[in-house]
């Protein structure tokens, strides 16, 4: 319920001459205009202080709720604008202009700041928006076409949104799991590459090799030692890889191990690790770990154990080298390894990590050789 403002105009003696020598009459009639007002009707005193900056009132009071005020400061708890003659009190005793409390307890846009009048909004993130102002300015949008998202979109790994008629339309980058739109790198075989993993791409034979020996050496510190003394790393194509599938009969998409015909001895043998040419240079870190495994399997006579144990344990191996990089990619690609759904690679490798777990590098190994 709004009020109106009492307004007093203070005499003139009051802020001149001390109380005793205030004239009497005046006085009580002073005192009995307070008292309607709400004011104390005791003695008035000398001088009438503002309750807000406690300075003098020497022309004339607002009197609010039996409070004195100068005009000027009975301000609005909303807008801090001076309340010059109506005014409304809320449940906490602030002072508000009539309007800024009526917007108060309006839904107020959270982007614009505006009240929401028109009764229809949208909440979002536990925000509320016009809905105006939240298609235009704060709904999600497609990466991809740049169009609102409705209530059905995917998110990758990284927090990209889009389209879920995307995924159908482009291909995913088989390094991070992007969805290549625009500017991939194709690796051969239908593989691509967006633009971020393109860049970090190896090439170079010789930064393989150095990639081989640090990977080599890693593993080495962790218990898992390869001995063959003839190892190379060279960068195939993927028509290259495809010929150790349809021989093995099973997967070579990113890499394999071929042997030097003739020889039994470790020490006879030479091994060339065939890694796919442009992988990004932190996953084939992660592949030649694998492949490292399979010449440590084939050094200590593990050839015979049955597939899902040797790529499980391959992988495994991978996760070893992915999971010490402590990165963004390290996490997607391990991520990888424990959601995918193939017998072989992915079930392997969870029975044996499940196995590393409780038995360590040292089981693990003993496993892989039958021993007790």
């Amino acid at each position: 319920m709004s009020r109106l403002i009492t307004y007093l105009r203070v005499p003139r003696f009051a802020y001149r001459v001390p109380r005793f020598a205030c004239n009497q009459g005046f006085s009580m009639l002073l005192a009995l205009l307070l008292l309607a007002a709400g004011v104390s009707a005791q003695t008035p005193p000398a001088e009438y202080r503002c309750v807000v900056c406690n300075g003098v009132i020497t022309k004339q009071a607002a009197v609010i709720d039996g409070k004195l005020y100068h005009p000027e400061c009975f301000r609005c708890a909303e807008c801090g604008g001076v309340i010059h003659d109506e005014y409304v009190k809320d449940a906490a005793g602030k002072y508000y202009h009539r309007r800024c409390l009526e917007q108060r307890k309006q839904v107020i846009c959270a982007y614009c700041n505006q009240p929401i009048t028109e009764g229809n909004y949208t909440e979002f993130q536990n925000k509320i928006y016009h809905e105006a102002c939240y298609r235009k300015f704060v709904a999600p949008r497609c990466v991809i076409c740049g169009e609102t998202l409705g209530d059905a979109f995917i998110t990758d790994f990284w927090g990209n949104r889009f389209h879920p008629e995307h995924a159908e339309q482009y291909p995913v980058c088989e390094a991070c799991g992007r969805l290549v739109w625009k500017n991939g790198v194709e690796l051969g075989g239908g593989l691509w590459l967006c633009p971020l993993c393109s860049k970090l791409s190896v090439n170079d034979a010789e930064k393989a090799r150095r990639l081989l020996e640090e990977t080599r050496e890693e593993l080495a510190t962790l218990g898992i030692v390869v001995r063959t003394l003839g190892l190379r790393v060279e960068l195939a194509t993927r028509e290259v890889l495809d010929k150790g599938r349809v021989k093995e009969g099973h997967s070579h998409a990113f890499a394999h191990v071929k042997w030097k015909s003739g020889g039994q001895g470790v020490g006879d043998e030479m091994a060339t690790i065939q890694a796919l040419d442009g992988l990004p240079e932190d996953m084939l870190r992660g592949v030649i770990a694998h492949e490292l495994m399979h010449v440590w399997q084939h050094e200590n006579g593990a050839d015979g154990t049955p597939l899902e144990v040797r790529e499980g344990s391959a992988n495994w191996a991978a996760s070893l080298i992915y999971s010490r990089m402590q990165t963004q990619r390290g996490q997607f690609y391990l991520g990888g390894l424990e959601k995918s759904q193939d017998p072989v690679y992915g079930k392997g490798y969870r029975d044996v990590a499940a196995y590393a777990d409780q038995h360590g590098v040292d089981g693990v190994l003993k496993m892989m050789k039958n021993e007790k």
